[in-house]
């Protein structure tokens, strides 16, 4: 008498159910996250680290660099040096809050000289969510 081997697996059935409960959790679960929130700090996170790069590079490189943050945009540019836009080391392009929303409004332009201090004096940035910056006038220390 032969004995058949037991296949070991998931029936079709198994495989139906743990679908449907998935797509059961899936559906009580996505509306209770709030995705904004989290698309908010990631903005303030973001910004508050451009501006901290945008100081070290001005004091680095000699030049005085411009700080720009809108709603959906974060920029670094090169003044008097050689104008150009400064990439985002982290990804691609020159938008340092290209996959967040940092929600600036309105938009904050100011500039650090070489020793990164903010030309404009001290400057108090407000980011969606009510998450606040201040950048200090005679140092350009960026903080919460």
């Amino acid at each position: 008498m032969k004995y058949l081997k037991s296949k070991n697996g998931f029936t079709l059935v198994e495989l139906i159910v743990v679908i449907i409960l998935v797509g059961i959790l899936s559906a009580t679960v996505l509306p209770k996250l709030h995705l904004n929130s989290f698309k908010e700090t990631g903005g303030f996170q973001q910004g508050i680290a451009m501006i901290r790069f945008g100081q070290k590079l001005a004091i680095a490189s000699g030049c005085q660099v411009d700080v720009s943050i809108a709603t959906s945009t974060c920029t670094l540019t090169f003044n008097g040096c050689s104008g150009s836009t400064i990439p985002n080391p982290g990804g691609s392009g020159t938008n340092f809050c290209s996959n967040s929303d940092p929600g600036v409004s309105p938009t904050t332009t100011f500039s650090f000289d070489n020793i990164g201090a903010p030309t404009a004096g001290a400057q108090t940035i407000t980011f969606a969510g009510g998450q606040i910056v201040t950048v200090e006038a005679n140092t350009g220390f960026a903080h919460e």
